[in-house]
């Protein structure tokens, strides 16, 4: 297929899609009634009593007395939903504010939004992968489970069953709910108490060895296999930031053990230079967090000894760097360079080689940080349109917040300012969509807002309102900068777990700080923490100073 006739298909397919969605909606449009009320009492993350009651009262029912959080969901407005297709069902189910009723055969069976996420059904009826994006409901799981306690086959529901979709106010018994956070009333405690929760929960996960608990179903509190070497030293990273910050001994005992596991497990020889990894074909990414991970734990006093490490690491991470400032990403472990080039490893690269300056104060690495950050906002970004148009830049920003002092580059900080203009145009207000998205970065208001590129953004973005307070930069700007972060950190602190959701996890306590992908999903990634962590740690250096 040629070039024109591939754009041609996309730009049908998206028409399709979007009218499809929007067709779906107007047709299940919800209306509000005073329906029945859904008390449920949970234990360990799971539904072990249920009735449908006229009122919020459990007396003389078999709920009563059961031990465990009674939860109250009052149905406040419904809507049928084509059991045909599945995609019409599926994306008919908004994210974390729709429930499903089945009926059939005088049988009434209920799949509240609590019972949704606990299940991890959301966001997982179509699944693009290539663009990280989920929407939908994941209708074979649920009406698996409507078939079990119907007591008919799957397709028997599918073909005859009266399926709806309903809202409900939710109250759990016995719980105050807390404070709202938003950009107006966070403060610099709110912020310290995400880094503590945040830090503490990776910390809990490193096993004596140094390994992060690295992919978590939260619901269930299983762990997932999978490990990835660059996360892992962006992880250690956070730790020590956070040791650093609050003073904690625990923490610090634990960002320890991981770096070990990089120094002892880890780290190999790629031709003449000390690299990280276990593959034949070696990555630049990993070295260059494990360097940023090591010059933390050396300038904080954790481990002064790790000091030589970070000098052959970046030593490395400079012998990969092109004459124009670019870095090739790969190198077989016998040397071979192979300049090919990954979304963020270059802007790591630069901030690796920039916290090795500080470190160990030897110019090359701060010629070779320059460089790369020259490049990053100039070549690697010259094309038709690029003052309007950006990638994902957090590595880039941080790396100019950290050479503003040492070497301050004012196109790099235009870039940076730039950057999140073109973000702030994109972030949610409350009311945009029906999600809590108030602080997120989204292009419309059906897609769950993911969580991940909000802290990763306020990373970038609290290095580059630093570097602009000392620049000088345009007051209004730079009040919008603030304002945006403000309402960013508010949207991860108000997400972090368990929130108000604790009765929906095993155990509460074994992923207490973690931080989700987005409200709906609960799959745990080692750098999902990480990103909002630095970000908050960041805030709070900013903030004291």
């Amino acid at each position: 297929m040629t070039p024109r006739g591939l754009a041609r298909l996309f730009f049908a397919f998206g028409v399709v899609f979007v009218v499809t969605c929007f067709g779906v909606h107007r047709a299940t449009a919800l209306r509000e009634v005073d329906g029945p009320v859904i008390a449920s009492v949970w234990r360990a993350g799971a539904v072990i009593a249920r009735a449908e009651l006229a009122r919020e009262d459990v007396a003389g029912t078999p709920l009563d007395g059961a031990g465990g959080t009674l939860v109250f969901e009052r149905v406040v407005a419904e809507a049928p939903v084509p059991r045909s297709p599945e995609l019409a069902l599926s994306i008919a189910v908004v994210s974390g504010r729709d429930g499903l009723r089945f009926r059939l055969d005088g049988k009434t069976v209920y799949f509240t939004p609590d019972d949704l996420v606990a299940m991890q059904a959301y966001d997982h009826g179509l699944n693009l992968e290539s663009v990280s994006l989920g929407l939908g409901v994941d209708v074979p799981l649920v009406v698996a489970r409507a078939s079990e306690r119907l007591g008919v086959r799957p397709t028997e529901i599918l073909a005859r069953a009266e399926v709806s979709r309903f809202r409900t106010a939710r109250r759990v018994v016995g719980q105050v709910p807390p404070r709202r956070i938003d950009g107006a009333t966070l403060t610099d405690a709110d912020v310290r108490a995400g880094v503590r929760e945040a830090a503490h929960y990776l910390a809990r996960g490193v096993s004596s060895d140094g390994h992060f608990r690295y992919l978590v179903n939260a619901p269930t509190n299983e762990s997932r296999p999978g490990y990835d070497w660059p996360r892992h030293a962006g992880a250690t990273y956070f730790v020590a930031q956070a040791a650093r910050l609050l003073d904690d001994a625990e923490l610090r005992g634990s960002a320890l053990r991981a770096a070990g596991l990089m120094r002892n497990g880890a780290l190999a020889s790629c031709g003449a230079y000390r690299c990280i990894g276990t593959d034949d074909v070696v990555e630049i990414g990993s070295a260059a967090l494990a360097v940023i991970a090591f010059a933390e734990i050396a300038r904080s006093g954790a481990d002064p000894g790790y000091a030589p490490l970070v000098r052959q690491l970046a030593d490395f991470v400079l012998s990969q760097q092109r004459p124009d400032g670019e870095f090739m990403h790969q190198v077989t472990r016998d040397g071979v360079r192979i300049d090919v080039q990954f979304l963020y490893f270059s802007g790591e690269a630069t901030l690796a080689l920039a916290r090795a300056h500080e470190l160990l104060g030897d110019a090359k690495y701060l010629v070779g940080a320059t460089r790369g950050l020259s490049h990053l906002v100039g070549p690697a970004w010259s094309f038709f349109g690029d003052r309007y148009y950006f990638g994902e830049e957090h590595w880039t920003c941080q790396a100019m917040g950290e050479l503003w002092d040492r070497a301050p580059d004012r196109t790099a900080l235009d870039f940076c300012m730039r950057w999140h203009a073109y973000g702030r145009s994109m972030q949610q207000h409350a009311g945009d969509s029906p999600f809590d998205g108030d602080g997120a970065y989204q292009v419309g208001p059906v897609v769950t807002p993911r969580l991940t590129p909000v802290a990763s953004r306020s990373e970038a973005g609290v290095a580059t309102l630093a570097a602009a307070e000392k620049a000088g930069w345009p007051k209004g700007e730079v009040e919008l900068l603030r304002d945006q972060l403000r309402r960013s950190l508010a949207l991860l602190l108000r997400h972090q777990l368990p929130a108000t959701n604790a009765h929906l996890l095993a155990d509460p306590d074994a992923v207490r700080g973690a931080m989700p992908g987005s409200e709906v999903d609960w799959v745990l990634r080692i750098d999902y923490a990480q990103h909002a962590g630095s970000a908050m740690v960041r805030w709070l250096e900013l903030t004291s100073r």
